[in-house]
This record gives structure tokens, sequence and C-alpha cells, in this order.
């Protein structure tokens, strides 16, 4: 048992009632507007979870603003044309997981 930690039974509190729901909230975050909804049956245990986060509300964006890109690129050699591309991407500042993840250029 790890020290100082409390277990889920010292958490219940009999005052609050349980009951379903739905809470939805937004909050801004320093890449844009990070969505939070969620749905809780009657125990109390939450039955859909959706976090609408930056980067998949960029994703359309940053994808036309490629194809917008590669025309004018095209004649770069293929590390400089992956280094822009990753530039394009890394300009929307997307978290640090999907900036490295989210460029594969594939030459054919």
């Amino acid at each position: 048992e790890a020290a100082g930690l409390k277990s889920q039974d010292e958490y219940h509190n009999p005052d609050i009632k349980i009951k379903a729901g739905r809470g939805i909230g937004a909050v801004e975050v320093p890449r844009g507007i990070l969505f939070h909804d969620y749905t809780y049956n009657q125990k109390g245990m939450c039955t859909k979870a959706n976090c609408i986060i930056p980067t998949n509300q960029n994703h359309a964006n940053i994808e036309l603003d490629m194809k917008a890109l590669l025309p004018k690129i095209l004649e770069k050699t293929p590390k400089d044309i992956e280094l822009n591309l990753e530039m394009l991407v890394r300009a929307y500042d997307p978290c640090i997981s999907c900036s490295t993840h989210y460029v594969t250029v594939h030459f054919v």
C-alpha cells in the first residue's frame, strides 16, 4: 500500500446522491479549446467519455495546408520536403506525441 494514499472507501460521502447524468465542459488550453463530454449511469459509473482535443480540430486544416505546400516544394530533396512538412505541422503546435508521429512521408 502506498504511504499517504487513501482507499476508495475512505472517499465515500453519504451526503452525495449518485444519479445518472451527463456533463460537458470546455477549457481554453495553449493549443486551442479542449472539450470534455462524460455520461454516467445510476451507479455513478462513467458509460461514455469523449474528449475533443485541439489537434483533432486542426487536423483538416493541417491536411489542406500540406496539400497547398507540397506542389511548392517538390523540387527540394526528399529530406527537405519531409522537414518542410514537419515544420508545417509543428506550426499548429500539436502535443509532443502528435508532432513526433504526425508526419510520415512516403515517396513514390
